[in-house]
């Protein structure tokens, strides 16, 4: 009976040996590709994808290597992602235009973001700054307002893109303050920004950091910033709702994320290695630098974040009529 029972006991541990072996896959076992939207540069997809990328390698044992496809405002990326095995050696930098804003953008998509993605690792909240060329002659939100309407339907404001996050928050704003703007879309927030500096276009949304930076060189002024806080880079310039007009909020995201086929034990391993590389002070220093707000989400909470920042992406893009073809 005691060698019965001894048998017994074991065989219940290597079942339970067995299956927590089967709920944690080895991983990486392969060089791992993060895969960025866009082009190489200072944004934050790009840099915080190459620091994580640096720690995970370091960490982990195999190389982790960041790729750049740009183009058709972040589609091939995320298409690329979803078609590629899903086996946890892909990873998309996910951001709101991408995998919220372009299923209402665009007429028809080769793919359902929501469906076919599984987000993994939120990254942080990205709110924009409102900025004018000096020669506007205007440095608070009410300045502005009385400028804008003094030129009804020609005073413009620049943008990244049709449907690029400068774009939408710009079009919230038109809609909050109830005024008429010319909208002139670039290929890319930089160029956007450039020519807001050379005084070709009067006014644009950018990165708060980029805000931050002109204004300290004197090229621009900050009117506000679009989230529901004021920015930690800009501490004394006030939120559009602080300083007047509400409903105008607006906020952007990233987040890392993964084929929505990846098995979900495979996927909550990744999403700790991920976090753990986020929480490095050195990492999240930097992160915050680039004028995001750091935050962790679980598996449930960043997929329901996802449908809702959609929803609400949607919503702008209807009311205010964008289309991209």
């Amino acid at each position: 009976m005691r060698i019965l029972a001894a048998l017994g006991i074991c065989a219940t541990l290597c079942f339970a040996t067995s299956g927590a072996s089967a709920q944690a896959p080895a991983w990486p076992e392969k060089a791992v590709r993060i895969v960025v939207p866009y082009t190489p540069g200072p944004g934050p997809t790009d840099s915080v994808a190459r620091m994580v990328a640096e720690n995970l390698q370091r960490r982990l044992g195999q190389p982790f290597i960041v790729e750049n496809r740009p183009g058709a405002s972040g589609n091939i990326s995320t298409e690329y992602v979803i078609a590629a095995p899903a086996d946890g050696a892909t990873v998309l930098v996910g951001a709101a235009g991408p995998i919220a804003v372009n299923p209402s953008l665009f007429k028809s998509l080769p793919f359902d973001a929501e469906k076919d993605l599984a987000p993994l690792a939120y990254i942080g909240e990205e709110m924009f700054a409102l900025v004018v060329h000096p020669s506007v002659n205007a440095r608070s939100l009410q300045e502005l307002l009385a400028r804008i309407k003094e030129k009804p339907g020609t005073f413009s404001f620049s943008s990244g893109g049709n449907g690029a996050g400068t774009h939408l928050a710009g079009e919230r704003f038109r809609m909050a303050a109830g005024v008429d703007l010319l909208h002139v879309p670039y290929k890319g927030g930089i160029p956007a920004l450039n020519d807001v500096v050379a005084g070709v276009v009067p006014m644009t949304f950018t990165f708060v950091q980029n805000a931050a930076n002109m204004a300290k060189a004197g090229k621009l002024n900050v009117i506000a910033v679009t989230g529901a806080q004021r920015s930690p880079l800009l501490p004394d310039v006030p939120t559009l709702a602080e300083a007047g007009l509400k409903g105008a909020e607006f906020t952007s995201w990233y987040g890392f994320i993964v084929s929505g086929k990846t098995p979900a034990a495979l996927a909550e391993k990744m999403r700790q290695a991920f976090y753990a590389a986020l929480r490095e002070p050195e990492i999240r220093r930097k992160v915050e630098e680039q004028g995001l707000r750091p935050k962790e989400m679980d598996a449930a909470e960043f997929k329901s974040f996802v449908h809702k920042e959609t929803r609400r992406m949607s919503e702008i893009v209807r009311t205010a009529n964008i289309t991209i073809e």
